[in-house]
């Protein structure tokens, strides 16, 4: 039963994509890229999982320039990266987060500050479950994922982009399990990572036992924003797999990890929750969430703070 619950997302997913699927099988025209802005592809080999895999790093308006040569940026790494920034690489079935076109809306009306955003390629089905799940088959999940972050991404990142390399300017997020790996390194690594952008968690991973883990919490994030649809699932396919109430407690379980982050003990952070009505466990709904989400992270500098 538990097994079941830890994986019906990704199974009804998977069915909801079925469709897509078919008409996948069919020649199609080649697909026209919506990448809007900078977008660099930075190819590296981990030596931690043992696979090679993209980083795909958006740069703000303007990073190239003369004018902004000495100014270093905040940074917020978000996983999945395929399904960020162009459709033709988003999942079958899903449409992509619109990272770009919603941030170069957002720093053009100096309504967020201008960031990076390091979007991390996921190793593809069947390996990601095991490297963003906390509680996964994979011996020490959680230490592997750390370590990759802290030992192979970011010091990539720092060394080439100019960065401001420290927790109160970097983020970490994702949607679903990449939600549940964003959260893993919030509380692994309290002092590299001091935002976070959590959607549609998966916390039903280990049982609830990720809950327990956040209470109490000693050290929390700065600031962090966490989403859930009502309807992540459909009712009537929740039900059909033993889980009529699964989107009462999806909200639940979200409203809990909110309440908890903010009772850290050392500090309290702010927290913004977000519960969207209608809101499924679709990119289109996790895109229609960034704008909000980040404009909280990372909000605009005053001159007090520039």
């Amino acid at each position: 039963m538990i097994l079941r619950l830890i994986v019906l997302v990704s199974v009804l997913v998977l069915e909801l994509t079925g469709e897509r699927k078919l008409k996948a099988e069919v020649p199609a025209q080649a697909c026209k890229s919506t990448v809007t802005g900078t977008l660099e592809m930075v190819p590296f080999e981990s030596k931690v999982y043992g696979d090679k895999r993209l980083m795909r790093v958006w740069l703000p308006t303007g990073y190239s320039s003369y004018k902004a040569s000495a100014k270093r940026y905040p940074v917020l790494y978000l996983f999945d990266a395929q399904d960020l920034f162009d459709r033709c690489t988003a999942r079958p079935g899903q449409d992509e987060w619109h990272v770009d076109e919603t941030l170069r809306d957002l720093i053009a009306r100096k309504a967020v500050q201008p960031l990076i955003v390091v979007g991390i390629d996921n190793s593809g089905p069947g390996h990601r479950e095991n490297e963003y799940s906390r509680y996964s088959a994979m011996a020490d999940a959680p230490q592997k994922l750390s370590a990759f972050m802290t030992t192979e991404v970011l010091p990539l990142i720092d060394v080439r982009y100019r960065t401001i390399s420290d927790r109160t300017h970097r983020g970490v997020g994702g949607a679903s399990l990449g939600s549940l790996a964003a959260l893993t390194l919030l509380l692994d690594q309290p002092d590299t990572f001091g935002l976070g952008l959590l959607e549609s968690t998966s916390l039903q991973n280990g049982n609830g036992r990720v809950l327990q883990e956040t209470s109490p919490m000693v050290q929390g994030p700065l600031r962090v924003s966490i989403g859930v649809g009502t309807t992540e699932v459909p009712p009537a396919e929740a039900a059909a797999h033993g889980f009529p109430y699964f989107d009462d407690a999806f909200v639940a379980m979200s409203r809990t990890l909110a309440e908890n982050m903010k009772k850290s003990l050392m500090n309290h952070p702010e927290v913004k929750l977000t519960v969207q009505q209608g809101g499924q466990h679709q990119s289109k709904y996790w895109s229609e969430r960034f704008g909000p989400a980040v404009s909280f992270l990372f909000p605009p500098e005053t001159e007090a703070t520039k």
